[in-house]
C-alpha cells in the first residue's frame, strides 16, 4: 500500500505539472537588462502585450507634446485625437503631457485612436493617478516593434514631489531590432514646469536628473522631456553640467511663434547615441490648419530627437 500511494502521488505530481507549465509558457516574463535589476514576478502581467517583430532601423525618434488640457470635453472636439495620434504615430516614443488621467475614459480614447492605425503602440504612465496632486500628468507612448520597457522602473520621482507641481515621471527603455548587448538603453524623464513657479521648479533640474541616473541601476543615459517654462540657455544652465545638451536651440515651441519652451535635454558626453538631427512640428503646415483650428489641439508644438539604437552610436 506504501508503494501504491507513492507511485499515485507521483502520477499526480506529473499530471499538474504537465497542465500548469503550457499555461506558463505563454506569457513573456521580464527579462532586465545589462546595468538594471532583474525583475522576478510570481504571477505575469496580462497587461504586458507580448513583443512584436522588430523594426529594422538604425535609428530611433523620441519626441514630447504637451497638449494641456487633453480632458474629454477637448478629446471630444472634431478632429482633435486624430490629429494627436497622427503626430503619435509619426515617432518611436512620445511624451505626452497634460492629459486628464484620472478620467481615464480620456488615456483610453487617446489610445484607441492611436492603435487604428497602428496596433503595435503601448504606453505607461504614473502608477497611481488618483494620488496626482492635479488630474493632469504625463503619457509615454511606444511603439513595440522599435523599443521595449522595463515596467519596474516606471514610477513618479516622489522625493521632489511636494515642490513639484506636475510630478516628474521615469520610465526605463532600451532600443530593440539589435542584439540586446549591443542595444542602446536609456531612461526618459518626463518634466512639466509650472509656468508660475519656474524659478523654484528649474532649481531642482538637477535633482531631477541625479534622482534617475543614481537609482541603482548604473543607467547614465537619462532623457529629460518635457515644458521647461524657459529658453534653451536657462535650461542649459539648470542642467549644472558644462556638457549639458538641449536639442532645440531656440527654434519656437508654440503656435504664437512666442517661446521655446519645450525641450529634450541630456548629458552630452555620456549620451553619444544622439544623431543630432532633431526638429519642431508645424502642426499648421502639416495639417493645413489656422492657427485657431491649431490651438484647438494644443497650443504648443511637438519637439522631437533623433538617437541610434546602438550603445555608443552606430557600430
Amino acid at each position: 500500500m506504501p508503494r501504491l500511494y507513492s507511485l499515485v502521488l507521483l502520477l499526480g505530481g506529473i499530471a499538474a505539472a504537465w497542465l500548469v507549465i503550457p499555461r506558463l509558457q505563454q506569457f513573456r516574463l521580464p527579462t532586465g537588462w545589462p546595468g538594471g535589476q532583474k525583475k522576478q514576478e510570481a504571477t505575469p502581467d496580462p497587461m504586458v502585450p507580448e513583443l512584436p517583430p522588430a523594426k529594422v532601423q538604425k535609428t530611433f525618434r523620441l519626441a514630447v507634446w504637451d497638449v494641456t488640457p487633453l480632458d474629454m470635453v477637448k478629446a471630444s472636439e472634431s478632429g482633435v485625437l486624430r490629429a494627436i495620434a497622427g503626430v503619435v504615430r509619426q515617432f518611436d516614443i512620445t511624451v505626452l503631457q497634460g492629459v486628464d488621467l484620472r478620467e481615464r475614459a480620456v488615456l483610453a480614447a487617446v489610445m484607441d485612436t492611436v492603435r487604428e492605425g497602428d496596433q503595435y503602440f503601448s504606453y505607461v504612465t504614473v502608477p497611481e493617478p488618483l494620488r496626482l496632486g492635479l488630474p493632469r500628468g504625463s503619457v509615454i507612448i511606444f511603439d513595440l516593434r522599435a523599443v521595449e520597457v522595463d515596467r519596474s522602473t516606471v514610477r513618479m520621482i516622489e522625493s521632489l514631489g511636494p515642490r513639484f507641481r506636475h510630478v516628474p515621471l521615469t520610465a526605463a527603455f532600451r532600443a530593440r531590432g539589435v542584439p540586446p548587448e549591443q542595444a542602446f538603453t536609456f531612461s526618459v524623464v518626463s518634466v512639466h514646469v509650472d509656468p508660475f513657479a519656474v524659478e523654484e521648479e528649474m532649481s531642482l533640474l538637477d535633482d531631477v536628473f541625479r534622482a534617475v541616473r543614481d537609482d541603482g541601476r548604473g543607467e547614465d543615459d537619462v532623457l529629460l522631456a518635457g515644458f521647461f517654462a524657459c529658453g534653451d540657455r536657462e535650461l542649459k544652465v539648470a542642467l549644472r553640467n558644462p556638457d549639458g545638451v538641449c536639442v532645440n536651440p531656440g527654434f519656437p515651441t508654440n503656435i504664437a511663434g512666442t517661446e521655446s519652451s519645450t525641450n529634450i535635454a541630456f548629458d552630452g558626453r555620456a549620451t553619444i547615441e544622439y544623431t543630432g538631427r532633431f526638429g519642431v512640428i508645424d502642426l499648421m503646415r502639416q495639417y493645413r490648419l489656422t492657427a485657431a483650428q491649431a490651438q484647438q489641439v494644443s497650443q504648443h508644438l511637438p519637439v522631437w530627437a533623433e538617437f541610434s539604437v546602438y550603445e555608443g552610436g552606430a557600430p
